[in-house]
C-alpha cells in the first residue's frame, strides 16, 4: 500500500480523533482509557505548527488512514530540537507497511526542520510498534516498568530514540 502525506487541517480533526479512539479501545498505543472528542483534543492540535512540530495525515487510495506528528518533547529550551513522534493507523491500514513509510517520511521532514533527535515511547506489549522502530534504526533508550495502569493490567513503557 502506498502512502501520501500532507499537513493536517482543521477538516481532518474528526478523522484523526476517530483513528485515535480506535487506538484507545485496543489499549496498545496510548494511556488514554476513554474515547475523546475533537473538542477535547483542541489543545493537542494547537501544539503543532507546520514550520517546526508538524502534524500530517496519512492517505492511501484517497482515504485518511492515519496520522503522524512530531510533538515537542519538552517545553524547556534545551530540548527545542528534540521531538516525540506520534504515529497512529486505522486498524484496516495496519500491517500494510504504511508505518515504515510514515517513519521514514517524518525523519526526512524532521531533518529539514532542524530537529536532531526523535523519541518514541511505546508500550512494552506493543510488539509491532517496537519492531517498526527497531527496524527503522531506533535504539532502545529506556525501560519504565509497570508505569501505566490500563484498566485491568499494568503496562511497561519502552523508550526508543534516534539521532538524525
Amino acid at each position: 500500500m502506498l502512502a501520501t502525506f500532507r499537513f493536517a487541517t482543521a477538516t481532518d480533526q474528526a478523522s484523526i480523533v476517530a483513528i485515535y479512539n480506535e487506538a484507545i479501545a485496543t489499549k496498545g498505543s496510548t494511556a488514554d482509557l476513554t474515547s475523546v472528542t475533537v473538542s477535547q483534543r483542541q489543545p493537542w492540535f494547537a501544539e503543532f505548527s507546520n514550520d517546526h512540530f508538524p502534524l500530517w495525515v496519512i492517505e492511501s487510495a484517497g482515504n485518511v488512514v492515519g496520522f503522524i506528528g512530531l510533538e515537542p518533547y519538552s517545553n524547556r529550551a534545551g530540548y527545542r530540537y528534540t521531538a516525540e513522534i506520534a504515529l497512529y493507523l486505522t486498524h484496516t491500514a495496519q500491517g500494510q507497511h504504511l508505518g515504515r513509510q510514515a517513519v521514514a517520511w517524518a525523519e526526512d521532514q524532521a531533518a529539514k526542520l532542524g530537529i536532531t533527535t526523535i523519541i518514541s515511547r511505546i508500550f512494552g506489549h506493543n510488539q509491532a510498534s517496537r519492531r517498526l522502530f527497531e527496524r527503522a534504526g531506533y535504539a532502545h533508550w529506556g525501560h519504565l516498568p509497570a508505569i501505566a495502569e490500563m484498566a485491568g493490567f499494568s503496562a511497561d513503557l519502552e523508550v526508543y530514540g534516534k539521532h538524525l
